[in-house]
């Protein structure tokens, strides 16, 4: 996948991480900057849930079944 605009970075990888990106580009002809940033995007997603089951754990969150927690606001409108 070629992106628009790119930042060039260098990273050091285990040689058993940079083993498992040389064979799984050969195996399937990724390039190597794409399973990077696989990898990132799979850590991203991997965060993101774990903040949002500490956010649903908080009890911080509104309960839409009970209402949002807004003041209805239609009943103050005129109507006409």
């Amino acid at each position: 996948m070629a992106y628009e605009s790119a930042q060039r970075i260098t990273a050091s990888l285990p040689p058993h991480l940079a083993a498992f990106v040389d064979e799984y580009q050969q195996r399937t002809g990724t390039s190597k900057s794409e399973i990077i940033a696989l990898g990132l995007r799979a850590l991203q997603e991997q965060l993101l849930a774990e903040e949002y089951a500490a956010y649903a754990q908080s009890g911080e969150f509104v309960d839409l079944e009970a209402g949002d927690g807004l003041h209805d606001e239609a009943a103050q409108w005129p109507k006409g």
